[in-house]
């Protein structure tokens, strides 16, 4: 049996934790790994671990303790991300308002949101690439439209580090199914849109419906936003056999809001 290790799938309403629920259905053995050990009572079918993501020591011994439970890891979901900073705090409190572009966020709020978003894919990666190498496999990380267009300043409950550290994980997708290819590993990276998350709907309550995270709702052309459901399906599609010769690519997933 295939084993999968999603990051950030603990949180009932987030994208990462469909994509654990829809690698079940596919007969996956599934490792959550987050900060978010509220979330892991409702995930009983996988096997939960507290790790923080931003930590190479802590990623370090979530992937050794698959690999003594389960011998194998053939698929890496990169689920992980925030625009707000991702501590232990922040998965329990409000986003924080005000805006905070390149030129005036905090050295401290820079450092948290590139170590969530950018250094976090980085560390997984690197760890788990040893074991994926054995036998194939499919890495899938989550960037953001942000990092196609920027994010407008002003926009509540999003930062312009956040937009950087997701372009960044767009390039370190490209690297890392170059160096991996020769090896049957597959790498390749979802760029959603405003998508109906937790995290979206929190913004929204302090904010309004009029302004979204990345810029006013009402420039998407398809006049909605997406869903977790939808977003979840598409990376599901990228870690399975029906995808088999896709490496390399960031698949875009945002209403056309910005066509690539």
């Amino acid at each position: 049996m295939k084993v999968a290790v999603v990051t950030g799938g603990a949180k009932p309403d987030s994208i990462g934790h469909e994509v654990a629920l829809r690698l079940l259905k596919e007969d996956m053995q599934v490792v959550v790994a987050d900060l978010y050990e509220e979330g892991f009572s409702a995930l009983r079918e996988c096997f939960c671990v507290r790790c923080d993501v931003a930590d190479p020591a802590s990623v370090e011994a979530m992937i050794e303790k698959a690999i003594q439970s389960f011998g194998r890891i053939d698929v890496l979901v990169n689920c992980v991300g925030g625009s707000w900073g991702i501590t232990r705090k922040d998965l329990l409190a409000s986003p924080k308002l005000g805006w905070r572009g390149l030129t005036n966020c905090s050295l401290d709020d820079w450092r948290t949101i590139v170590a969530a978003n950018l250094d976090s894919v980085f560390y997984c990666s690197r760890v788990a690439a040893p074991h994926l190498k054995k036998q194939g496999g499919a890495i899938v990380n989550v960037a953001s439209v942000a990092a196609r267009k920027g994010i407008p300043p002003g926009s509540e409950g999003s930062s312009g580090p956040y937009a950087v550290a997701k372009a960044g994980v767009m390039g370190l997708t490209r690297q890392l199914a170059l160096e991996l290819g020769e090896f049957g590993v597959r790498v390749n990276c979802v760029a959603p849109g405003v998508i109906a998350s937790g995290r979206l709907k929190r913004v929204m309550a302090l904010t309004g419906k009029e302004r979204g995270p990345e810029g006013p709702l009402a420039q998407i052309p398809m006049r909605r936003v997406g869903t977790v459901d939808e977003c979840a399906a598409l990376i599901v599609a990228l870690c399975t056999d029906d995808t088999s010769y896709m490496t390399g690519v960031t698949v875009d997933a945002n209403g056309a809001s910005y066509a690539a």
